[in-house]
């Protein structure tokens, strides 16, 4: 055990945890969800009268509750806030809003055998001094019974909520890893109350229980992408609770033809559920090192399981040609939906969404549901594909065209006109015509031998017949 922590802090995967635990965790872990489907998150509380920067913690994850069996750790950096009394879920999947949660969605992979989290808060002695990690809490877990881990529930649907609560239904956590964890699963008529697994009882989820939500068929960034700013009067619609979060599907940063990045750029969002969807206090934001955000005004309704697209002559927002993601923020400035990074984007090619993968179309679909039209990456030899592969200038092309006139000298010929030939050698042509008999004499053999044996025939029988003639004539002179 010793030499695996060794050499995991050697590796840089592991943080030394300090010895002086804190006696009042400034974070707890509240819910745990580990499965191999249906998405897996860990949500935290903050039980202090303090807004939290999630910045100043992280989560150490290791493969196994026993780290002398553990072959592998991982740190999970934190962003975002926690308003006091608020709940902040590490979630890699699409899910329901309940109540005010604060979301950062990452990929997290963790182990559905066997596994360990602690919440690590990071604390500095005095500016430029040391930083030493101070454990919050932490729980391990099992697939099956084991001492030292909680059993993880049966169900891929159900997870596990930690106990004991206080009167308001937030757990109660003063040294770390204390409490007990019972399995419970979304109540049917109401996705916002958990049912315990082993009795059917109704549990308090406190403000922060959140479910796995589905893909279509605070923080606020400023606008010179400067520092995050924390605004802990802000709150979710309470319309909202208990519905799924919208959804990024489309976007188009670099029109095609006649269009204009001013105005015909757009980000189009999907709402999922069977009722409208409140945008105010959400947030789209733009970039990936330069940062720009447009907020939706009060009073802003997504139609139910409806696509909507937002164009940049209403938000103001510019999407980078080059490389951009585009992120939908909660009223608190977490990212609730996000766009996969893009590269160049070319003429008139969108960024759209399907089957939990982003493609480049040339098939644009705004307000309606996505069609991916692949665009070809083979290179385009003929004269015609290279043309139409060039950049279309965005004004117009008549005025760059010189018209063409038709004149006396442009149908003139000169000597540079006249097309050049190139003889061919004396040679080539009796040797073609050579083969052109041989092959003649080789068809008709049988009729030139015919007629060869008869001109012989009557070679040889010509000076018989000039003597019998003469005879004839010598007798005749003499009568």
């Amino acid at each position: 055990m010793t030499a695996i922590i060794a050499s995991l802090m050697a590796a840089g995967q592991l943080w030394p945890v300090s010895a002086r635990a804190v006696n009042a965790p400034s974070l707890v872990i509240s819910q745990l969800k580990i499965t191999s489907s249906n998405g897996q998150f860990v949500t935290l509380y903050n039980p202090t009268g303090s807004t939290l920067d999630m910045s100043r913690y992280q989560l150490e994850y290791f493969n196994n509750y026993d780290l002398s069996k553990a072959t592998s750790s991982r740190l999970i950096s934190l962003s975002g806030i926690v308003p006091p009394h608020g709940y902040f879920m590490v979630n890699d999947s699409v899910f329901t809003l309940c109540y005010q949660l604060s979301v950062d969605s990452v990929s997290l992979g963790l182990s559905s055998m066997a596994g360990l989290v602690e919440v690590v808060a990071f604390d500095q002695t005095s500016p430029g001094g040391s930083v030493s990690p101070i454990l919050q809490d932490y729980v391990g877990w099992s697939k099956t019974a084991a001492n030292g881990a909680q059993t993880l529930p049966a169900n891929t649907a159900a997870f596990l909520q930690r106990q004991p609560v206080d009167s308001t239904n937030n757990p109660t956590v003063n040294t770390p890893g204390t409490g007990n964890w019972i399995g419970v699963q979304p109540d049917t008529s109401n996705i916002c109350n958990l049912i315990a697994t082993s009795n059917s009882t109704t549990v308090g989820t406190g403000y922060g229980q959140l479910l796995p939500g589905s893909e279509p068929a605070a923080t606020i960034i400023s606008a010179d992408g400067g520092t995050a700013i924390a605004n802990p009067a802000a709150s979710l619609p309470a319309s909202d609770i208990g519905l799924m979060v919208p959804t990024i599907t489309e976007l188009l940063p670099n029109p095609a033809g006649s269009g204009n990045d001013a105005t015909d750029e757009f980000i189009e969002l999907y709402n999922p559920n069977n009722t409208g969807f409140d945008l105010s206090g959400f947030a789209l934001q733009v970039g990936t090192t330069t940062l720009h955000s447009y907020s939706f005004a009060n009073g802003v309704i997504l139609p139910a399981n409806s696509f909507t697209a937002f164009y940049s002559a209403t938000t103001g927002l510019s999407l980078s040609n080059s490389a951009g993601q585009v992120k939908l923020l909660d009223p608190y400035g977490n990212s609730i939906s996000a766009t996969a990074t893009y590269g160049t984007a070319k003429d008139g090619l969108a960024w759209a969404l399907a089957n939990g993968k982003w493609y480049w179309t040339s098939r644009l679909t705004p307000a309606a549901a996505n069609i991916i039209v692949q665009p070809p990456t083979g290179k385009k030899t003929s004269a015609t594909a290279a043309k139409s592969s060039q950049p279309k200038s965005k004004s117009s092309d008549k005025t760059s065209k010189t018209p063409k006139t038709k004149t006396a000298a442009s149908f003139s010929p000169t000597a540079n006109s006249t097309p050049s030939t190139t003889p061919i050698h004396i040679w080539t042509l009796a040797l073609v015509a050579g083969l052109g008999l041989l092959y003649g004499a080789y068809e008709y053999r049988t009729d030139l031998a015919n007629r060869l044996y008869r001109l012989s025939r009557h070679y040889r029988s010509r000076p018989a017949d000039r003597s019998s003639v003469q005879g004839r004539r010598s007798r005749g002179t003499g009568q």
